[in-house]
């Protein structure tokens, strides 16, 4: 926020998405480090469950930036829209918290494909009610596990799917590099309040390491 906002001056609204931005790390890549080092220990438990809260933290931030910028460039104050998002997010909270008790009970007796598949009708519909209310679902799925871990104490479900999940996580970071435009990082009228674009980001990647 004080690169952004002080000393390249690129507005209240600009800096506060950046800067909500910038809080999230990765889960995916850690995850996956993690994975094929085969690494274990205290550490690791720890480092899992920093992400994991760094997360949460991050994705109310940036609810919370988002509703404050958007006020800020409409120039009216408005406290529904900055309190909205933040209602939304407690309340797919509390959906990740009864889904987790549901999938408790309806894993009860199953084959291991039927396990499978109940648990990704009930990931698909956490991911579905938060893009009816265009909240990120992450929350609410980290929410669900760690409810069904605790009140199950059954990791065989992780295990499975931790082998479903691999070609996911490549659609997503593949699908995530389509979208980037790199050749506006190189347009010379690609500017922010004066500011080329490219310098932004280059900044920005240096001063977020």
């Amino acid at each position: 926020f004080i690169l952004t906002f002080f000393i390249l001056r690129l507005g209240l609204a600009f800096s506060l998405v950046l800067s909500a931005l910038a809080s999230a790390t990765a889960p995916a890549s850690t995850l996956m480090t993690i994975r094929q080092t085969k690494a274990k220990g205290d550490f690791v438990d720890t480092l899992i469950s920093v992400v994991a809260f760094d997360d949460i933290v991050s994705l109310l931030a940036f609810s919370v930036a988002i509703s404050v910028a958007t006020t800020t460039v409409s120039g009216t104050v408005d406290t529904k829209a900055v309190l909205l998002p933040i209602l939304y997010n407690i309340i797919m909270i509390a959906l990740g918290v009864v889904l987790g008790l549901v999938l408790k009970f309806l894993m009860a007796k199953r084959s291991t494909d039927n396990r499978l598949i109940v648990s990704i009708a009930l990931l698909f519909t956490l991911c579905g009610v938060g893009a009816a209310l265009s909240v990120s679902p992450l929350m609410a799925c980290m929410v669900m596990g760690a409810v069904y871990i605790n009140v199950s104490d059954d990791d065989r479900l992780f295990k499975q799917l931790n082998y479903f999940s691999p070609p996911i996580l490549l659609m997503f970071f593949v699908r995530s590099g389509m979208s980037f435009r790199l050749d506006t990082l190189f347009d010379m009228q690609s500017s922010i309040a004066g500011v080329p674009l490219l310098l932004i980001g280059c900044l920005y990647f240096l001063v977020r390491i």
